[in-house]
């Protein structure tokens, strides 16, 4: 895979993702049925208490990569932790998890302007960044 830039992962989060609530909020209620349905959850909360756990464990992955620069990428299994993060997220508010969603992605922006250009060289936390922001944009995309 070719690295990506600092620009590329920062234009994805605050513009694409930044946007991202108030283009859902946007669509008839029948398109956002339709577009939940597609995603494979049955709420809007749900899909971003997914996205944040996925930024929440690529931030504490990335945190491990900078102090040991060959800490591998882990494997997962993906429908158990999507599982147990909209479980986490379970009781709470729509509006507080579009609260946390915005924090979680403030976070993620801050974490990728405080890499230095050796460590967003590195493989590792390169392909991790890659996975959260931009391949996560992909399958989840709003336009």
């Amino acid at each position: 895979m070719e690295k990506k830039t600092r620009l590329e992962f920062l234009g994805c989060l605050d513009d694409r993702w930044k946007g991202f609530v108030g283009r859902y909020h946007g669509l008839a209620p029948a398109e956002q049925q339709a577009y939940l349905g597609r995603q494979g959850y049955a709420s809007f909360a749900g899909l971003l208490a997914h996205v944040i756990c996925w930024w929440r464990d690529g931030a504490s992955e990335i945190a491990r990569m900078r102090l040991d620069p060959a800490y591998p990428l882990k494997d997962y299994d993906v429908d158990a932790f999507n599982a147990r993060a909209v479980e986490s997220f379970a009781g709470q508010s729509e509006e507080q998890v579009i609260a946390e969603f915005e924090a979680q992605r403030e976070a993620m922006a801050a974490l990728v302007r405080s890499l230095s250009e050796a460590e967003l060289g590195q493989e590792n936390i390169n392909t991790r960044l890659y996975y959260e922001i931009l391949m996560h944009w992909t399958e989840h995309e709003l336009n």
